[in-house]
């Protein structure tokens, strides 16, 4: 019997410890540890500044986000703990350091995001600026095809040498055209986003239908004003 129970307490040893076994070690719950050890773990220094964290990458973050999140669930389960058994909790400056921890990664995550976004912005400005002319050169030499398309119809009877070359320069234009348009789907496919309108002024955030601008809804002018029809006798 005692054999079994060895080799059981062996094999429980071997099984991978889950997160919720490990939720009360260290803490005043913890049965394996003294006093005095638990006073020496309950110890901690400064919260995480945020010098330190804007030199970490994301997924050290993400890591550390997680370790403070379970520390302040078991902060916040000790405290619970001594308001039912109603007991003086010692802990805040630790809970506080914990929540302080975490409030600083997202500030540094925040900033961060901005400055992609920025960076993005500036790389869609770029497209945009380049698309713009790419669509002024088409327009223009749509044009210039639709002139020559004309001058050959009306010219079509006879042929002669100034409609040969009508004709030479349309299919010169034609394929610029063709390589204009290819270089202009990435950039329409990129720069689509800038036709996106504001979410904060749609309707479907909130229990209104529609997707009306809350500019246009709010002008007291236009909901005031009634169209009469007009007689013109």
């Amino acid at each position: 019997m005692a054999m079994w129970l060895r080799a059981c307490a062996g094999l429980a040893s071997r099984l991978p410890r889950r997160g919720i076994e490990e939720f009360w070690v260290g803490g005043l719950r913890d049965s394996k540890l003294g006093a005095g050890e638990k006073e020496a773990s309950a110890r901690t220094g400064d919260p995480w500044p945020a010098v330190l964290l804007r030199l970490k990458s994301f997924e050290d973050l993400h890591k550390l986000w997680y370790v403070l999140l379970k520390e302040k669930n078991f902060l916040l389960a000790e405290q619970h703990e001594a308001r039912q058994l109603r007991i003086r909790w010692k802990h805040h400056g630790r809970l506080k350091k914990a929540k302080l921890s975490m409030k600083r990664i997202l500030t540094v995550l925040t900033r961060r995001e901005i400055h992609q976004q920025a960076l993005r912005a500036k790389e869609i400005l770029a497209k945009q600026e380049e698309r713009e002319a790419l669509e002024t050169q088409r327009f223009h030499l749509e044009e210039s095809m639709k002139v020559l398309n004309h001058k050959i119809r009306r010219s079509e009877p006879r042929d002669s040498v100034a409609s040969t070359a009508w004709r030479s320069t349309l299919r010169k234009y034609e394929a610029d055209h063709a390589d204009m348009v290819k270089e202009l789907v990435p950039l329409r496919k990129d720069t689509m986003q800038l036709l996106t309108p504001d979410w904060r002024y749609s309707r479907k955030y909130t229990d209104l239908p529609g997707g009306v601008n809350w500019r246009k809804e709010w002008v007291r002018a236009l909901q005031d004003r009634v169209w009469k029809p007009v007689r013109n006798h």
